[in-house]
């Protein structure tokens, strides 16, 4: 952490979470998500037996582990080539989530971190996976927003 602001993590901390989002949001990982969330949504749809029944939920939170598990991997693995782990990750990624809405103190850099958390933690909120995956236009729209933020890092 930066002395003085307990809620702005260091330098190298925000350095890590930037190459780890700009990892996640190559066109590579973003085309392995989308492929694996059409793979599966007809199990989303009512026409595919997606209807309310517990049933259905636990085969959501199925692949809803699924799909963390293949997010956590693309993250580990540039961890790896970084020298870092999951547990700093987590670390930092749960100070930012943990960071009041960024301001004027806050870096570019701070606040472009702060944003992929969001990002991250709501890709992988079950309840906001199962609205995604249930409609294929919030899921476009999602991986349009992804590709452009992409630019802008």
């Amino acid at each position: 952490m930066i002395s003085g602001n307990s809620s702005v993590p260091a330098k190298n901390s925000i350095d890590l979470v930037l190459a780890v989002a700009k990892t996640c949001l190559l066109e590579s990982h973003l085309q392995t998500w989308s492929e694996f969330m059409t793979s599966k949504e007809s199990l989303f749809r009512k026409e595919g037996g997606g209807g309310e029944s517990s049933e259905f939920v636990l085969g959501w939170s199925e692949v809803h582990e699924e799909f963390e598990a293949l997010v956590e991997r693309g993250i580990g693995e540039r961890l790896l080539e970084l020298g870092s782990s999951m547990d700093d990750f987590g670390s930092t990624i749960a100070s930012l989530a943990g960071a009041s809405t960024p301001d004027s103190s806050m870096s570019e850099e701070a606040s472009q971190a702060q944003a992929f958390v969001e990002i991250l933690v709501g890709m992988i909120e079950f309840r906001a996976f199962v609205d995604i995956m249930k409609d294929k236009a919030k899921r476009d729209y999602y991986f349009n927003i992804l590709g452009m933020w992409r630019r802008q890092l």
